[in-house]
This record gives C-alpha cells, structure tokens and sequence, in this order.
C-alpha cells in the first residue's frame, strides 16, 4: 500500500502494539473526508455526503447499544468515530 498516499497515510497510523482497528482507521478516513465536502462551493454531494455521515451515526449508536447490552461498557470508545 506504500504506492498509494491516502492508504499509506491509514496504515501509518497503524501499528503492531496499537488496539486500534483497521476497520476504524477506514472509518475515521471516510469520516475526515466527508467533513470536508462541507467546506467546498455548493453541490449535490453534500445531500450524499450528508446521508453517508448519518450512516455512520447509526453504526456509532449500534456499537455502542451493543456494549452497553453485552455489559461491556468499558469497550464503548473502541470503535466509536467521531465525526465533527
């Protein structure tokens, strides 16, 4: 991945004794640059970018009703992203 900058920047953050997920990187990327869309000239994509933000609230909320179900509180900032 070390050929492509956007993925090269995800993985560097990542490392062997990290907790973080791959997975979450990916989010917090795709989070990052949707929050960018905002900044730009008025356009139709930020209706798209605005519902993908909402998608990623709804998977915030199911991660986090699933440890507090699973009593697992402790494990609730693991895979929360956080999007403004």
């Amino acid at each position: 991945m070390e050929k492509y900058p956007p993925y090269q920047s995800i993985f560097a953050k990542l490392s062997y004794g990290e907790s973080q997920m791959p997975d979450k990187a990916f989010y917090e990327e795709e989070a990052k640059r949707l929050c960018l869309v905002f900044e730009q000239q008025f356009q139709y994509a930020v209706f798209f970018e605005y519902m993908r933000l909402g998608k990623q609230e709804i998977r915030n909320l199911m991660w986090i009703s699933e440890c507090v179900a699973q009593n697992q509180k402790s494990r609730v900032h693991d895979s929360v992203v956080f999007i403004f």
